[in-house]
């Protein structure tokens, strides 16, 4: 049985867990549509763990029941606000 995640609210770039954690995926969507990329870092460098384009009024499911594990933390870039969270154990 894999850990419980916790959800955590994203709006816009920047950095959602600091140290290390397990990624287990996210739910996002854009009104405006949006670039976003996922890092395992606290800043936009490092290992790349989802990138997608959403289209106006776009939403993205990723779910990692195992998680991959981060050993800097996460950090999200967006081109446009967002609203949704990202999961982490």
């Amino acid at each position: 049985m894999t850990a419980q995640a916790r959800p955590i609210n994203v709006t816009a770039t920047g950095t959602v867990q600091t140290g290390p954690c397990t990624y287990r995926g996210l739910s996002i969507g854009s009104t405006a549509g949006a670039a976003v990329v996922v890092y395992d870092n606290t800043s936009a460098a490092g290992t790349v763990l989802a990138s997608f384009t959403l289209a106006a009024n776009g939403f993205q499911h990723i779910d990692l029941a195992d998680g991959a594990r981060c050993e800097i933390g996460i950090h999200l870039t967006s081109s446009n606000p967002l609203q949704g969270h990202v999961r982490v154990g």
